[in-house]
């Protein structure tokens, strides 16, 4: 029955889809190159933190699944001449002399269904689409079973927090002047659930984050208020919902619940902004990437994670045609 369950679902998610557009998903756009020293002038430089197993001792390559002993790995990763180039760093202070001084962060967890390369190359779109300094936290999701990539975002929560330890001395060092915000994309969100487990929310940094943007999460809609109020680590919580998404259909298939992603019914968190983007999109899963029709006919839709991603309360002059609805009221906030 469950072999059953999962072969419609995926029959769900690539329906509409060509075999064309499967392949260049899954091919990689750049040959990857591990190097000592990173060569001048790349662009697109991010700094990634994985929890996969490397070995060191083989030219770093990579096994799959998480490091037997939750081992992090840190690495600076940025593009040239149609080439990744991937240097290993000791601490995350190695990376200053590759991440602008005058640039916001952000930190990006991302879903269910990516290798290391995949991951990488969306940290690379995303710092080129918002001039941004890139934080990528990378976890092993490259699998059929999604409760497998829920069980290892439990292994990896108490990484997340040490990583973020690190984050925060980063920017007070070298980045005083700089926001940090993040955004947890699709099953990316169970990371940020488990870490309001209390012995690991007390050893988080406080107001770290200006913005923390809950997307298109995959995590069950029932009695998310209750985890998501614990969280004090920033100054505001956006949650992006979207009543089609194919993929968290698919989801909640599987998983037999309904997904965040897909909309709320009952108590929303006192602490968040609700994002509907509903009445504006379709089946679409990913609306930062200005990859889809919907984000090409709404300008709104990149300014919201534009102003998200930047550490800005994300206010309009204008009717964006999609909502943002106060924790407790139905209302939408847009400035007159």
């Amino acid at each position: 029955m469950k072999s059953l369950i999962l072969f419609l679902t995926l029959a769900l998610l690539v329906q509409n889809s060509s075999a064309n557009a499967l392949q260049q998903y899954l091919v990689p756009k750049y040959p990857v190159r591990m190097v000592s020293d990173m060569p001048g002038q790349t662009g697109h430089n991010i700094l990634i933190i994985s929890n996969r197993h490397f070995l060191p001792e083989k030219g770093y390559t990579v096994k799959r699944g998480l490091h037997p002993r939750l081992n992090m790995f840190i690495f600076m990763a940025g593009i040239k001449n149609d080439t990744a180039y991937v240097r290993v760093l000791n601490s995350l202070d190695e990376a200053v002399p590759y991440l602008p001084a005058n640039r916001n962060f952000l930190v990006y967890v991302d879903g269910h269904g990516k290798n290391f390369t995949q991951t990488m190359e969306r940290g690379f779109e995303i710092t080129a689409r918002f001039d941004i300094n890139m934080v990528v936290f990378d976890w092993p999701t490259d699998y059929m079973a999604l409760r497998k990539t829920a069980g290892n975002a439990q292994e990896v929560a108490a990484n997340f927090v040490r990583a973020m330890q690190a984050m925060d001395e980063l920017r007070n060092t070298h980045y005083a002047s700089s926001r940090v915000s993040a955004i947890f994309h699709s099953m990316g969100n169970h990371i940020l659930k488990n870490i309001t487990h209390p012995q690991l929310l007390q050893k988080m940094p406080e107001q770290l984050f200006s913005n923390i943007i809950v997307n298109a999460a995959a995590v069950k809609q029932r009695n998310h208020d209750k985890w998501l109020e614990k969280i004090r680590l920033q100054e505001r919580i956006y949650v992006t919902m979207n009543d089609e998404d194919r993929p968290l259909h698919g989801a909640m298939l599987l998983r037999l619940a309904k997904q965040l992603g897909l909309g709320i019914k009952g108590e929303k968190a006192e602490n968040a902004a609700y994002v509907d983007f509903s009445d504006v999109v379709s089946i679409e899963h990913n609306l930062f990437l200005g990859k889809t029709v919907a984000e090409l006919e709404n300008q709104y839709i990149y300014r919201f994670y534009n102003q998200a991603f930047h550490g800005s309360e994300v206010i309009f002059n204008e009717l964006t045609g999609f909502h943002i609805l106060r924790p407790s009221v139905e209302e939408v906030i847009f400035s007159p």
